[in-house]
């Protein structure tokens, strides 16, 4: 019975490891296809968007998806 009530009292203090994992975040990440000049077009799940080009920003690197910029259809 003692043996029950520890184990009860540690699922309580340690949390649920099921429910924990559900909560994170995931975050989006997108390949910039094609730089020139001072644009930098990038692929989104929701298609193609043209962002400013900034310092590290060239061909194939990943970056956050810009998914605000995207117009809706």
């Amino acid at each position: 019975m003692r043996m029950i009530e520890i184990a009860a009292m540690t699922m309580f203090l340690t949390g649920c490891p099921i429910a924990m994992a559900g909560e994170m975040p995931v975050e989006e990440q997108c390949v910039i296809d094609r730089c020139e000049n001072t644009l930098c077009t990038v692929e989104t799940p929701e298609g193609t968007v043209d962002v400013d080009k900034k310092d590290g920003y060239r061909e194939g690197v990943r970056i956050e998806c810009p998914v605000w910029l995207v117009e809706p259809t």
